[in-house]
């Protein structure tokens, strides 16, 4: 998509800000103004083919927007065998400096769509939408196996928007201890669904050995659940 709207296809598009673009894989209708908008934060793995593959399914109902969270760190995808080298770019990272990347392409994002947006949260990625929804950028929120939402749920009463929470009951990242901590941080909520699957691993989205094709289609349907709501008014 150009960064008027005016084209839809699957390629990475730069989002500038102001000390550089932010390379985006963007994927939607040719007018995106009356679909909602997914902003996708992909894991330390980045915006991996499979991953934009899976979120082709929406590219006709939502303007999907997956940016690249360590373009400053060199960027690109890693190969899921390479753990090691995928968490070689978080020595020296800056979330500060990500956050408000990110908030950028929520924004160009929300000005191009009918100002929905759901976000998406992958792994790394979950604590963000976490942070976004707390901020009401976003009007829903999916995870899959987020790591680390423990330490990202000081602000889970500012969160109204509806949430939809998928872990694996195999994942060591997210033991039974983790994901009661955030099933009691938002039992108030008003509308959260904290799904647990049997048998999933951490990176059950991910090709490869950890891939479960049933925590995976949930996690989608769950995104196609949101992105149903209305816009706002």
């Amino acid at each position: 998509m150009n960064d008027d709207g005016s084209a839809a296809n699957d390629a990475f598009r730069a989002i500038p800000v102001a000390d550089g673009a932010i390379p985006t894989a963007v994927l939607g209708p040719e007018d995106p103004s009356g679909v909602p908008g997914l902003v996708v934060i992909p894991s330390i793995f980045g915006p991996a083919p499979d991953l934009l593959a899976r979120l082709s399914e929406f590219a006709e109902r939502a303007l999907v927007v997956v940016p690249d969270p360590f373009w400053r760190e060199g960027g690109g995808v890693i190969d899921y065998d390479q753990f090691e080298s995928a968490v070689g770019r978080l020595r020296g990272f800056a979330p500060g400096r990500c956050i408000d990347d990110l908030e950028h392409v929520i924004d160009w994002t929300a000005a191009r769509c009918n100002g929905r947006i759901v976000g998406l949260g992958i792994c790394f990625g979950g604590p963000f939408v976490l942070r976004f929804a707390a901020e009401g950028r976003l009007h829903g929120v999916v995870t899959w196996h987020g790591s680390r939402l423990q330490e990202h749920l000081q602000r889970a009463g500012d969160i109204t928007c509806p949430l939809r929470l998928h872990f694996g009951d195999a994942d060591p990242i997210t033991p039974p201890e983790v994901i009661e901590a955030v099933r009691s941080a938002f039992a108030s909520h008003p509308d959260v669904d904290l799904v647990v699957h049997r048998g999933a691993d951490h990176g059950f989205s991910h090709d490869g050995a950890s891939f479960d094709a049933n925590a995976c289609r949930a996690g989608l349907d769950a995104v196609a659940e949101l992105l149903s709501g209305p816009p706002p008014p």
